[in-house]
């Protein structure tokens, strides 16, 4: 299966991990897994096959794009606690490619707010503000995926290629 740059980033997201701990988990540099989730390097090699290896080793599924749907990630077991869900946002802005600038010019939710969200140090939410973020993320093609009892929560593309469609903002 073929990984996509969006993906090792929304993986490493969703484990909360920077680069330099996916680095170490492979053996390589940490410009290098930069290079790979900017999409500089080709993702056929061994070393993305290490990394893939490495994610899913730390509890991540990397899902292949099927029928009508893109590529994702998400944890392979449920369970995962992600109180008000700000992994999982965390791993959508990371598959969208989005800075915490770009996210709260698209969604109209302050990045202050999304800070907080992504590293869990909120006490309560409004509903409303997590459907902005859920609605900007569907105009650029992003699901938050559900838990189910088989698989934890994720994201995905909601478009079989992202890279053709004018509103992913990410190329390769």
């Amino acid at each position: 299966m073929r990984i996509l740059a969006s993906q090792f980033r929304a993986a490493r997201a969703l484990l909360g991990k920077d680069q330099e701990d996916v680095a170490a988990w492979v053996g390589l540099d940490r410009r290098e897994v930069s290079r790979w989730e900017a999409a500089k390097y080709k993702l056929f090699s061994s070393d993305a096959e290490d990394m893939q290896k490495a994610f899913e080793k730390n509890g991540i599924e990397f899902l292949a794009a099927t029928g009508a749907l893109g590529a994702g990630v998400r944890w392979r077991k449920p369970g995962q606690k992600d109180r008000f869900r700000g992994a999982q946002f965390r791993a959508a802005r990371a598959m969208a490619n989005l800075s915490m600038r770009d996210l709260q010019a698209t969604s109209g939710v302050n990045r202050n707010f999304v800070t907080r969200l992504e590293t869990g140090l909120i006490g309560a939410l409004n509903l409303e503000t997590l459907k902005k973020l859920e609605r900007a993320f569907a105009r650029l093609n992003v699901e938050l995926t559900a838990e189910s009892e088989n698989w934890g929560a994720g994201v995905r593309w909601t478009v079989p290629d992202p890279f053709s469609q004018p509103a992913a903002n990410e190329h390769q």
